[in-house]
């Protein structure tokens, strides 16, 4: 799980022009990329992102160069950028991190992920058309192999499973590996509309933020970024704040 704590604040100045992450240094646009990132501990990294104006999408050590390119502008007005990251320093290197946030709102379907991979206390919007509950999703391989011979598997809605197994178009004797990669305890689920299959474990026991789930004790609130299993299923666990 990304590490977690203090939410994060107005970031880096503005800056109109864009350049492509991966550049080591800015051009005239004030454009940052990551071009270092080692660092020991968190307090060497701050959030980061492709042009000046953006929210960040990664982290670089506070010495980059590259940091001093927004310094003297301003970003046009936004509705600003999400309180759900920090920057981290994990394995030598620095990057985004998910920070816990207490929700106080429930939310029929859990809550929303953004772009940059970290719950936020939006409510999430179903895929429409989708799926309602786990039993309306079955597991199916994805490719010619599937996990069983050495491919991977999948979850689809059990009404499209014969037209996307017929989409692979898969000869009759595929040659595969025939080698069993299965996750053990994977099962197809229902998450947020869309029929995925879900590691084991399913839900954390002390999930919530979901219309289906119970309350929080009292004493404890619904915080997402707290639980990767909860992360994948979008929704939060209590916590002691």
């Amino acid at each position: 799980m990304r590490s977690a704590v203090v939410s994060m604040v107005v970031l880096l100045a503005a800056c109109p022009a864009s350049r492509e992450v991966g550049s080591s240094s800015p051009g005239d646009d004030g454009a940052l990329a990551p071009s270092n990132t080692a660092c020991r501990i968190d307090s060497d990294c701050v959030p980061a992102a492709a042009t000046c104006c953006e929210c960040p999408t990664f982290a670089v050590n506070r010495d980059d160069p590259t940091q001093a390119a927004c310094v003297d502008v301003n970003c046009p007005a936004s509705g600003g950028c999400a309180d759900n990251v920090r920057a981290a320093c994990e394995g030598g290197a620095c990057m985004l991190a998910c920070v816990p946030l207490a929700c106080p709102e429930t939310c029929s379907a859990g809550y929303a992920m953004d772009p940059t991979g970290c719950l936020s206390c939006a409510c999430a919007v179903p895929d429409p058309g989708g799926c309602s509950r786990d039993e309306d999703c079955v597991a199916t391989r994805a490719d010619c192999c599937g996990c069983a011979r050495g491919g991977s598997d999948t979850a689809v809605l059990v009404r499209d499973q014969a037209a996307f197994d017929a989409v692979l178009d898969c000869p009759a004797s595929p040659q595969c590996p025939a080698i069993d990669v299965c996750e053990p305890g994977a099962a197809p689920a229902c998450i947020q509309g869309r029929c995925e299959l879900a590691s084991a474990g399913g839900l954390p026991p002390d999930a919530c933020g979901r219309a289906d789930l119970p309350a929080c004790p009292a004493g404890t609130v619904c915080t997402v970024n707290a639980s990767d299993l909860g992360n994948v299923q979008g929704v939060g666990v209590c916590v002691q704040p």
